[in-house]
């Protein structure tokens, strides 16, 4: 039976002028694959009901430079959630189209709702996450286990302090491969952290432990992104106030609280209580 009231996503994108025919017929014959490749976790079976695509060919000069379009069709808003943010397939598949697009213009609607409140971005769970730096010039993905709940951990430790400028910092610690792709049969791990755009620079100093911490940081804004401990070799720690949608996050905890400034104090308050999310 078909959903009453299935989502479509309506996704317009500008490409950019210089892209081979090769790489277009790559590109649109890994999209239209998503269909059957994108497969929901608690099935393992395809959830997307539809999909269309082709050119612009409104002869209208509305269309604000956009070149194609693609309407893709959910049965309910949490399989759109897990598409965008979930999914393996379309998340590789949106990296390897990033390069092609200069811009995008995405719309969600169910039929007949002309009203009513918008649904909420997801917030706090595990899953691929945007970040970018202050100027922009350097973007990345983060992959967080599924089933995780992201919160920032506040540090209050004197070198947070001189690297920021602030009284503490935000930050979540990932496992450094917690990605498993299948390839050929076999199991990859992947880095949880991919730059998608930018190639940041890298500080090193040594730690409390006598081992180096490597610090990843925008050239031009110097966006402290992330860094990674010799002492614990195998994960990454991520500054949470500069993922997409990290102002919403609530704060799970605390380290280094010895080192809390005193009109910081009463920051443990909020810890033990759910922060309020923005409407």
């Amino acid at each position: 039976m078909a959903p009453s009231n299935p989502i479509t996503h309506i996704v317009l994108f500008k490409y950019r002028s210089n892209i081979s025919w090769t790489d277009f017929q790559t590109h649109f014959t890994t999209f239209q694959s998503l269909q059957q490749r994108c497969r929901h976790p608690d099935t393992g079976k395809p959830y997307m009901l539809s999909m269309r695509m082709g050119q612009n060919n409104s002869w209208e000069r509305f269309s604000k430079g956009m070149t194609h379009g693609f309407v893709l069709e959910f049965a309910s808003q949490a399989h759109l959630d897990y598409y965008l943010q979930h999914d393996p397939v379309h998340a590789e598949f949106s990296r390897s189209a990033k390069p092609l697009t200069e811009d995008s213009v995405v719309v969600d609607i169910t039929d007949g709702v002309l009203f009513g409140p918008k649904p909420k971005m997801p917030v706090g769970v595990g899953g691929v996450w945007t970040g970018s730096c202050h100027c922009r010039d350097v973007g990345w993905e983060v992959r967080v286990p599924e089933g995780e709940e992201v919160k920032h951990t506040v540090c209050h430790c004197d070198t947070c302090k001189k690297l920021g400028g602030g009284p503490y910092s935000c930050n979540f610690i990932v496992p450094k491969d917690n990605f498993i792709v299948p390839k050929d049969n076999f199991i990859v791990p992947k880095e949880c952290i991919t730059i998608t755009r930018g190639n940041p620079r890298e500080y090193a100093y040594q730690g409390a432990s006598g081992k180096d911490v490597h610090c990843f940081f925008c050239t031009r804004c110097t966006s402290h992104i992330y860094h990674h401990q010799d002492a614990m070799p195998e994960k990454i720690i991520v500054r949470t106030l500069l993922l997409d949608g990290g102002n919403e996050l609530e704060a799970g905890g605390e380290i280094f609280a010895e080192g809390a400034l005193d009109w910081a104090q009463d920051l443990r308050k909020a810890l033990s209580q759910s922060w309020p999310v923005k409407a």
